[in-house]
């Protein structure tokens, strides 16, 4: 069977299990290999194992598993034997499953025997709940029911249904049919150069596209082997590649720099490996992990795109010995790629726009959203909704999702280009920048960073150095220093998680709070000038409603008042009630020392001469 006849995930299992039989598909810690004979007949068993449960063909199977080979020998057999499979992130709690599951008519939920979380939500749903039993299911599938006969799926059936990540808005359930979850897993495999040799290390939720076709589909695509990991864990990681011997593996930058963090940790102490490349995606990887990564295993760190509405992979940069560019997420990989203006024509290289996909593997709708498709498609081009431009040489650079834009009183703001900034200053590891809501700008940005390990890092130091690096507006008005970015199951990370956390106006400040004199005075023009009752000693003018308007109000009553001459911007780069008071107050002995100075020469000075000097001070003697 050829690569044109093989338009479902059964057809490609099957042409292994004859070509190869024995090789092994599916590893894990713990577990004996499961070898591609054995993973088709697993798949031919779950065809009589549904209907002795009542469940016919296309029926929609939620699977809570913990991540590992059971979970993947279960999604595989649900979607390849014609079922519908909606695999559900284990680590998620018993609301969230339940908002994930809601309107997504699941028949049944299918969990490990004994496991009470899958049987909960089977009951809560009203669905059977269903117990799957590898050991039993690899005696049981060794023979084959008799008389058992069931179509496989069709090309266009749906084999499974995703959920995106939510980054930017609600999650929307994303039905991917065979055909395009082959092809995509096809494409991706040949463009790794990806063969039966091959062994990928699946660190990935295979709730989520990256995991699922790329870290699992693509290597089985390829007759290679996969290892099935449980839950990621940096340290068990290091374990895995010297114990299973990888070739390759794919994962998000969150997960890149925890195994950079371990490995640093270990020293010397890095196992023998036989990786032959890294793959990234799922957001940004900045050029200083990529380089610790390609430093760490000595193999190249390939950068892609994808997303779920499109089954995974959109754009990779190549392998060597072609050009990689940093920065650059690649080449369109089995699709087409454009770059549009509003109206959906193309635009010319190195001008920004939306990036617009079309091909086999880019969905028609989401199940929840069925009158959205107007919104989401345009001449047969699917708006992916994020930004970005290519290069000369055809390479697209993101510049984020045009959701994630943040509008500061009319001027337009990349997240991407303020993480950039931020992660050029020293000792910070990670950052992300998002929009909060203003009262008066109606979007200000913020920004929340993890310090390099061994590093302390200052949030106004921070802040300070992005001043002349990158437009005084992009600057965020608050740095966040925490211990860890939030990101959801498929790696990409959360942000309006950090504008939940992150984004509240503080409110007013205890009436105890420790204030000197001058810090006082201070505090009170914040609290008049932005109409509050109250602000506490680390108030952030911006932060609680400012902008450069009544910041320039502000510092024009404290020149008035203690006959100064600040900018307006000294109050944008001190904007807290501590920092602006200790430069208000750098201010105010400067005068005085000047002041002082200018009495001590006029002393020196016969009344003639001061008199004359006191007339045009500015007149050279």
């Amino acid at each position: 069977m050829s690569d044109f006849e093989v338009s479902t995930l059964a057809q490609q299992l099957q042409r292994h299990a004859a070509l190869r039989p024995a090789a092994s598909a599916l590893l894990a810690p713990g577990s004996p290999p499961i070898n591609y004979a054995t993973l088709f007949a697993l798949v031919q068993y779950a065809r009589p194992w549904l209907a002795s449960h009542g469940l016919a063909p296309g029926a929609r199977v939620a699977v809570l598993l913990p991540a590992g080979l059971e979970r993947v020998v279960s999604c595989l057999a649900m979607a390849a034997c014609g079922a519908v499979c909606i695999p559900l992130h284990a680590g998620l709690a018993p609301p969230e499953l339940l908002a994930q599951l809601d309107g997504a008519r699941a028949d049944a939920v299918l969990g490990l025997p004994g496991d009470a979380a899958a049987v909960r939500l089977a009951r809560t749903l009203g669905r059977a709940p269903l117990a799957f039993d590898l050991q039993q299911w690899l005696a049981e599938a060794a023979q084959p029911a008799a008389g058992f006969d069931a179509p496989g799926p069709e090309p266009g059936d749906t084999a499974f249904v995703l959920t995106t990540s939510g980054t930017t808005g609600v999650p929307k359930r994303v039905p991917i049919g065979q055909w395009p979850l082959v092809h995509s897993a096809l494409q991706t495999a040949r463009h790794l150069a990806l063969g039966p040799e091959d062994r990928g290390l699946c660190v990935m939720p295979v709730s989520h596209a990256q995991g699922l076709i790329v870290g699992l589909l693509a290597p089985l695509a390829a007759g290679s082997s996969v290892v099935c990991a449980p839950a990621f864990e940096a340290g068990a990681f290091l374990r895995w590649v010297r114990d299973f011997r990888p070739t390759w593996y794919t994962a998000s930058p969150a997960v890149h720099h925890a195994i950079v963090e371990a490995a640093s940790r270990h020293g010397t102490e890095i196992p023998p490996h036989a990786l032959r490349l890294v793959r990234s995606s799922s957001s940004s990887l900045d050029a200083d992990l990529q380089d610790r990564l390609e430093a760490l295993w000595g193999v190249p760190v390939i950068q892609a795109y994808g997303i779920t509405e499109t089954a995974g992979q959109l754009a990779s940069n190549p392998l060597p010995p072609r050009v990689r560019k940093p920065g650059s997420v690649g080449r369109p990989v089995g699709v087409e790629l454009r770059v549009a203006d509003e109206g959906g024509q193309a635009l010319p290289p190195g001008q920004q726009g939306a990036v617009m996909a079309r091909g086999p593997s880019v969905f028609e709708g989401y199940e929840d959203s069925p009158d959205a498709r107007a919104d989401m498609f345009q001449d047969g081009w699917f708006r992916t909704g994020d930004l970005g431009w290519f290069d000369a040489d055809g390479y697209l650079f993101l510049a984020g999702r045009s959701k994630e834009i943040i509008n500061r009183g009319g001027e337009k703001i990349s997240p991407f280009e303020v993480e950039q900034a931020l992660l050029r200053l020293p000792g910070v590891a990670q950052a992300v920048a998002f929009a909060v809501a203003h009262p008066t700008l109606g979007e200000d940005v913020h920004a929340a960073v993890v310090p390099a390990a061994g590093s302390e890092v200052a949030a106004q130091q921070l802040r300070g150095g992005l001043f002349g690096v990158i437009a005084d507006f992009k600057i965020p008005a608050c740095i966040h220093v925490i211990a860890q970015i939030p990101v959801g199951a498929g790696g990409k990370i959360q942000r309006q998680s950090l504008r939940d956390q992150l984004g509240v106006l503080p409110g007013p400040a205890p009436a105890d709070a420790p204030l000197t004199p001058l810090q006082g005075q201070v505090a009170a023009l914040f609290a008049q000038v932005l109409d509050r009752r109250a602000v506490g000693l680390d108030a952030n003018f911006l932060a609680i409603g400012g902008d450069s308007l009544s910041a320039a109000r502000l510092v024009l009553q404290v020149n008035h008042a203690w006959g100064l001459d600040l900018p307006a911007s000294a109050l944008l780069q001190q904007p807290t009630v501590t920092t602006f008071a200790t430069a208000l107050q750098a201010a105010i002995d400067d005068a005085d020392a000047l002041s002082a100075s200018f009495q001590s020469e006029l002393d020196t000075l016969s009344d003639e001469e001061a008199a004359q000097l006191l007339d045009d001070p500015f007149e050279p003697r």
